[in-house]
């Protein structure tokens, strides 16, 4: 696998000799915070493990740490902080840092659609919002994110609180056993524990949630003082992470193994590891199913939807998690996209295909 993987890389690497900061004797240091703890198969395969193993990042003249937090609002506060140059984290956690001051600006979207997902058993009678009626649903939390988005779906639909029941269960598998069991009618997941909790054999109905398909998502973020300073940085960096995004894309099997070669952590033990890449390229394509959502294949990706943007400031600002102060366009920034996609996306598929 090394071998042609590193025969690849080094006509890719020749190539990409032509990017600005390639062949520097230095490499800047730069870290990004992300917004979950635990390393697991998610942006983490694209935005980090495959640009470093395969140099994206080194082309550029970076060296990157990677830390994570729990929450996209802490992770905003530390990127505000100057505890880390880049950071993942949502929109209305971006908006709400800039309502206190800071300047928070989003520069690559990492993904279209948060992936959050109404689970129930394949056997179940939920096979649209309105059928909650009379249900119990559990979730990891009610009052913000995709919980939040499914109450409000609900009152759209014209279904109140007392019709239905909300109950705090988490997303691992106690909340899949209290749906197996019938404690729960449905549970509230996102696009990755969808894929883990497929991997187990439980036979699923995945019911959407629509008001999600209209509110920007997860984005990659550094703070506009960083950016004035280190232009260059932030445009290696977004290079780096759209290269290693069309990699994993067209070979999703090769990201996989470089992730584990990464993380060995990660690669389940005590499993087949053909099984364990199978479930876990699984896990990988449930992300990108939701993340790339509306992106036509090959194209350039990172681009901002700004009527997204404007309707998640509106849905923050109605349930008062957002004073509305600051305008949805200052939280984001397109100038940086041309840089972005600027890279051989053919020599980056031949690569990945190349990759075993």
């Amino acid at each position: 696998m090394k071998s042609n993987r590193f025969l690849a890389l080094a006509a890719i690497t020749a190539a990409a000799l032509s990017s600005p900061a390639a062949g520097a004797a230095d490499l800047t240091k730069v870290s990004i915070i992300q917004m979950h703890p635990a390393i697991g198969v998610g942006e983490e395969v694209f935005m980090y493990a495959v640009p470093k193993r395969l140099g994206f990042f080194k082309e550029e003249g970076l060296e990157v740490a990677i830390q994570g937090v729990a929450g996209g609002g802490p992770a905003a506060q530390v990127l505000q902080s100057g505890g880390a140059d880049f950071g993942t984290t949502m929109p209305e956690s971006i908006l709400q840092v800039r309502e206190q001051g800071g300047d928070l600006v989003a520069f690559y979207g990492l993904k279209r659609n948060n992936g959050t997902i109404l689970i129930t058993p394949e056997t179940s009678s939920i096979r649209e919002l309105r059928d909650l009626k009379g249900k119990t649903v559990g979730g990891m939390s009610f009052g913000s994110g995709g919980g939040l988005a499914l109450k409000n779906n609900l009152a759209l639909i014209g279904l109140q609180p007392d019709q239905y029941s909300l109950v705090t269960t988490g997303v691992g598998p106690s909340a899949l056993t209290a749906m197996q069991s019938g404690q729960i009618d449905a549970v509230v997941l996102w696009d990755a524990m969808r894929g883990a909790a497929e991997n187990t054999g439980m036979a699923l109905r995945a019911v959407e949630i629509p008001i999600q398909n209209d509110f920007a998502a997860m984005t990659l973020a550094t703070t506009e003082r960083f950016a004035k300073a280190n232009p260059q940085v932030v445009k290696g960096m977004c290079r780096a992470v759209a290269k290693g995004l069309r990699f994993a894309l067209t070979n999703p099997e090769a990201a996989i193994k470089i992730f584990w070669e990464e993380f060995p952590t990660t690669k389940p033990v005590n499993v087949d590891t053909d099984v364990a890449l199978r479930n876990q390229v699984h896990i990988l394509t449930r992300w990108f199913e939701m993340a790339e959502q509306g992106v036509e294949p090959g194209k350039e990706t990172g681009a901002f939807l700004s009527g997204n943007w404007e309707k998640t400031l509106s849905f923050y600002k109605e349930a008062g998690l957002l004073k509305g102060s600051k305008a949805a366009a200052e939280g984001y920034t397109q100038s940086y996209l041309d840089d972005c996609n600027r890279f051989d996306r053919g020599a980056v598929e031949s690569l990945a295909k190349a990759s075993k």
